[in-house]
């Protein structure tokens, strides 16, 4: 099936509002034309042109006259004359041969005032007087005389004709004009209304917070477009509305979660304050062991406010990266060396089983390291050993650098998975304890290796154990290491 696009369709309907009146007009006058001739008996065009049929047998008489000049053979002329006046005689129109003042066929006289008038003339004469009109003209010794006693009566028939033929022919030309202009407006306007009730039905919808309403139209018009940047619009805003609802929910819980975790050391330095106020901290071994406590929690505040500042900036993106080309494998086996001890004492073995050479990647390395060390904190955080081990990897493929990172601590619940790197979220209740975190760090190295360019999964390990995957584009080839600031 071909579809006609709206301005093909515009097109046409111009075309054929001139178009099929001018046609229509003609064909119904030609068929008027043919009902009267039909009715009257006039076969011959020139009698509506001049106006009556007594002007247009003038030739025909002109060709008689001239048969009979070659052949006067008196049975010939009387046949002519015979078929002649049976066509005729109807309308008033006669015609009759004379020998001077005698008429010699037919036999019936012709009564007509100018008769005398014509006979008396010499040559080709014509005279109108009335209501009759006659035409003489000589051949050989006979004169020839056509005549019509009903001149000006059929003049009048022909002008009514005409007049009547006019109104018909505007009538019928305005009610062409009318359907053909109702008939086109049909064609075109129902191609555009149905879409655009379609387009005003999905504004609807969308209004009345149906964000997952989609047109289906299937025409290939110029409302195609429309209907696929409507539902492209559409989709953008329900984006855009679970994105606000997104930050809306996230925006409760970092207020809930700063809170709590603000919350509890603060609770901790008044009770400490008070303690000291009321003298409960009666020697100075207590009053010491309560500042003490109290340092520690002010720490606490420190580095919380700190993790959320941080938070802050990478999540509007204001917060300067210093990017340096690194070889990834050469980084990982400083940065793990540099920490086995320090982890070792807080009961974490770390190790490096597999590792990659001569692969760069571009990373702010302190934001890199930052990374590491909050994945670490966490293993450490949740362990549920005395002592927990932590295995790190690096492979690559085409394109990327796979760093892995296994612990086997508690693990997620697979509902909880997803949410794990959200801004103080804590999972399920074997890794639940808020005195050994804000819930931040997660978050931020999330940000941090997003604005790196790569991306960040947490997967459970099938022997128990939760493994954090962190993927980094890789540069080809091995390039001298250069400093970029990222503002």
């Amino acid at each position: 099936m071909i579809r006609m696009s709206i301005k093909r369709r515009l097109f046409i309907s111009n075309i054929l509002m001139l178009v099929m009146p001018i046609l229509l007009t003609i064909l119904m006058s030609f068929c008027l034309l043919l009902i009267f001739m039909g009715i009257t008996g006039i076969h011959d065009m020139r009698s509506l042109k001049y106006g009556n049929l007594f002007n247009s047998l003038i030739d025909e008489v002109d060709t008689l006259s001239v048969k009979w000049s070659q052949n006067n053979e008196i049975p010939t002329i009387r046949s002519d004359i015979d078929h002649f006046n049976n066509q005729y005689n109807a309308e008033g129109i006669s015609l009759a041969i004379y020998k001077g003042k005698d008429q010699l066929y037919p036999q019936t006289a012709v009564s007509n005032s100018v008769l005398d008038i014509a006979l008396a003339q010499d040559g080709k004469y014509s005279l109108i007087r009335d209501n009759d009109a006659i035409y003489r003209l000589r051949t050989g010794e006979y004169t020839v005389i056509l005549s019509d006693t009903n001149f000006t009566n059929y003049r009048r028939d022909a002008f009514g004709f005409h007049f009547y033929l006019g109104i018909v022919i505007f009538t019928f030309l305005i009610a062409v004009v009318f359907l053909t202009n109702r008939i086109l407006t049909r064609f075109v306007f129902r191609s555009i209304i149905t879409p655009i009730e379609t387009l005003v039905h999905g504004v609807h919808q969308i209004r009345d917070g149906n964000l997952t309403y989609r047109i289906k139209y299937d025409k290939n018009d110029e409302f195609a477009s429309v209907c696929l940047d409507f539902n492209e619009m559409a989709g953008r805003l329900s984006e855009m509305v679970n994105a606000r609802q997104k930050d809306e929910t996230n925006r409760r819980e970092l207020i809930a979660g700063i809170s709590h975790d603000l919350r509890t050391p603060l609770t901790s330095i008044k009770a400490y304050i008070e303690g000291i106020e009321k003298g409960i901290a009666s020697t100075p071994q207590v009053r010491k062991r309560y500042l003490e406590t109290i340092k520690s929690k002010t720490h606490d505040l420190e580095y919380i406010i700190n993790q959320l500042f941080l938070f802050s900036k990478l999540d509007i993106g204001e917060f300067p990266f210093r990017l340096e080309q690194i070889d990834i494998g050469k980084e990982l086996s400083s940065l793990i060396a540099g920490h086995i001890k320090e982890y070792e004492e807080k009961g974490l073995t770390i190790s490096l089983i597999q590792n990659v050479q001569n692969v760069y990647v571009e990373i702010d390395v302190v934001q890199f390291r930052n990374v590491i060390h909050n994945v670490l904190e966490n293993s450490v955080k949740y362990k549920i050993k005395e002592h927990a081990a932590t295995k790190i990897a690096c492979r690559e493929n085409d394109t990327h650098v796979l760093i892995t990172l296994t612990d086997n601590g508690p693990g997620v619940s697979e509902e909880a998975i997803e949410q794990l790197f959200d801004v103080f979220y804590r999972s399920d209740l074997s890794r639940k304890n808020p005195s050994k975190g804000s819930g931040l760090g997660l978050a931020i190295t999330e940000k941090i290796i997003e604005r790196l360019g790569g991306e960040i999964k947490a997967e459970n390990v099938p022997d128990g154990g939760l493994a954090i995957v962190i993927t980094l584009p890789k540069l080809k080839g091995e390039e001298n290491v250069k400093k970029n600031i990222d503002y």
